[in-house]
């Protein structure tokens, strides 16, 4: 569940979070993946697990961070159901090396879906863009969707900050929960958040601005990120 490249910060006036299917918009689940694979690709990490055939898949959502006129792609994530016509992603990246992974998300009782694919741009790092605001915007459509627990595979970044979501290690998987994933070439953490509907073991101020997003899908609020107040556009529809 993506990375995270130092830089200053700085300041955006406004910002459009919004949220789709993938089958409902060929044209902006390309920039995501553009955005995504470039940030990746300059970095030197190899996206072993991406390739097109989420975007025509029902069961995938995307959220996506972007300039209010839609031009500039700024990061995202997605939510990708399990038991839908293709598997997680967590599935293909790391499923040959982790053999009980299939038994485990099997053993889940209600609907479950991964958080992926999530990166920022490098003009926006240092923000929270591509990882505060993109899951917080992930975690409140799954619930509006119904799904009832996330699975995430996190970089050692991410990581620091998925406990704030109620994200914890799956100490039964790997290596108490860490794997060395060559794509990113270095050790990845799997983890689940057992309870989206509740946000079971989080922050109270992100459970209280997830349950306000759900409440109001289409939202515009003001937030201090980085060095100024800016101006963010919910649109977070099933």
């Amino acid at each position: 569940m993506g990375y995270n490249i130092n830089s200053p910060e700085k300041h955006l006036s406004e910002i459009s979070i919004r949220s789709f299917r993938a089958v409902d918009d060929l044209e902006s689940c390309i920039r995501f993946r553009e955005g995504h694979l470039g940030v990746l690709e300059a970095f030197g990490f190899k996206l072993t697990s991406s390739t097109e055939e989420w975007m025509f898949d029902p069961g995938t959502h995307v959220i996506i961070i972007e300039s209010i006129d839609r031009k500039i792609t700024y990061g995202g994530s997605r939510l990708q159901l399990l038991g839908s016509k293709l598997e997680l992603p967590i599935q293909s990246a790391v499923g040959e090396d982790v053999p009980n992974l299939n038994e485990y998300l099997k053993s889940r009782k209600g609907p479950v879906a991964e958080l992926c694919g999530l990166w920022n741009s490098v003009a926006v790092a240092g923000l929270g863009i591509g990882s505060v605001y993109s899951i917080r915007s992930a975690i409140a459509l799954g619930g509006l969707l119904g799904y009832s627990e996330m699975i995430a595979l996190c970089s050692a970044f991410t990581y620091r900050i998925s406990h704030k979501y109620g994200f914890r290690l799956v100490e039964s998987l790997g290596e108490g929960g860490k794997i060395f994933y060559a794509g990113a070439n270095q050790y990845a953490h799997i983890t689940h958040q057992p309870n989206i509907l509740e946000m079971t073991d989080s922050d109270e101020i992100e459970r209280l601005k997830i349950n306000e997003i759900r409440l109001n899908p289409i939202l515009k609020i003001d937030e201090i990120i980085g060095d100024g107040l800016t101006t963010i556009h919910y649109q977070i529809e099933k």
